[in-house]
This record gives C-alpha cells, sequence and structure tokens, in this order.
C-alpha cells in the first residue's frame, strides 16, 4: 500500500522549477519524484495513445525505480494534470489546433492555397464555429422528487376499507395464539 502523500503540496510545487524547489528547501526525494512526474507527463503528451502499462514501463526504464513506485507516480500524475485516456473536449481541441496551426504554415512557406483552404476548413470543423453554442445542462436546477412514506393506500390509487385496521387487529387476536406444538421426530439412519 503506497505511502500517503500530500497532494496539495505536489500541486503546487508541479509547477515550480529546480531552482525554486531548492531555495524553498525541498526535499531531495520530493524533487526527483517531481521530476518523475514532469517527465510522464512529458512522455504522454508527445505519445497520448500509450496505454497505462506502457507509461508505468517507461517509468522503471527512465528512472530505474520499482514497478510499485512506478504505478505510484502514474497515479499521482494522472490526479494531477489529468488522465490522458480521459482527457477533455477543450485539450482536445486545442491539440488539434496547434497540429492545425503547424500544418498551415508548412502550407503557406509551399503557396499551396488549397492545403490552406482545407486546413482552415478542418479548423472550423474542429472548433464549431460553424454551429451555434451549445446550451449548457443545468443540473443544479433539478430538484429531486420528495418522497413522504405513508400507509394511506389512496396514495397509489387504492380505494380505503372501512374498518380495515379494526378487522386487522381481530385477525391477529385470532391467529395469534401460538399455533406451533412440540412433536416427535425420528431419527433416520442412513441404511433406510
Amino acid at each position: 500500500m503506497p505511502l500517503p502523500i500530500n497532494i496539495d503540496l505536489y500541486s503546487k510545487l508541479i509547477v515550480l522549477d529546480e531552482n525554486e524547489l531548492i531555495q524553498k528547501g525541498v526535499a531531495t526525494a520530493i524533487r526527483e519524484r517531481l521530476q518523475r512526474l514532469r517527465a510522464l507527463y512529458a512522455y504522454w503528451l508527445k505519445f497520448p495513445g500509450k496505454t497505462n502499462n506502457e507509461v508505468v514501463e517507461y517509468n522503471i526504464k527512465m528512472f530505474k525505480i520499482g514497478r510499485s513506485q512506478a504505478y505510484d507516480d502514474l497515479r499521482l500524475t494522472q490526479v494531477l494534470l489529468g488522465s490522458m485516456q480521459q482527457a477533455s473536449k477543450e485539450f482536445m481541441r486545442w491539440k488539434i489546433n496547434q497540429d492545425l496551426e503547424h500544418d498551415l504554415s508548412l502550407a503557406r512557406e509551399k503557396g499551396d492555397m488549397r492545403a490552406v483552404a482545407s486546413i482552415e476548413k478542418a479548423r472550423i470543423q474542429n472548433n464549431r464555429t460553424d454551429k451555434d453554442e451549445e446550451q449548457e445542462l443545468e443540473f443544479e436546477k433539478i430538484v429531486p422528487q420528495q418522497f413522504v412514506p405513508t400507509d394511506d393506500p389512496t396514495v397509489i390509487g387504492i380505494t380505503k376499507v372501512a374498518g380495515l385496521r379494526e378487522k386487522i387487529r381481530k385477525l391477529e387476536r385470532k391467529y395469534r395464539q401460538d399455533l406451533m406444538e412440540d412433536t416427535q421426530y425420528e431419527e433416520v439412519t442412513a441404511d433406510e
């Protein structure tokens, strides 16, 4: 079982460079772990299709650490920086826009206006600027239905029977007497 860590501390330290970490007096073990977390995230950004196991293997080979430590680093990276397999739409749009921007600059350098037009069309589709804004669902306005327990049968559409409670009491008195009686038993043997 991994040792508990202070995620708030790591979230503050992950954005600082090495010199700032040294100035703050951060322990060497924490600085090394932050370096591993940054490397894992950079590797993941470079190869977003990599599975968790492949990222763990990379961490083991690159930093020569144990498997359990590599899995702890992966989990902490996902908590702090997000899981690439569950990347948000906004991140994916940003990534596609970066790729399109690179392709656009190459197409302009070559003077290929057909490719430029095609890339611009892809950018419009990626950013959905050709469509109206989708309305956000306002889940906070949904009020759950209040259920109040009741023994009134009319709530579900059954008509009330007059004097039902009195009939129930009479039947309980009539049948409440102990009908169980002790009986004799015979032991059954295996040869019968």
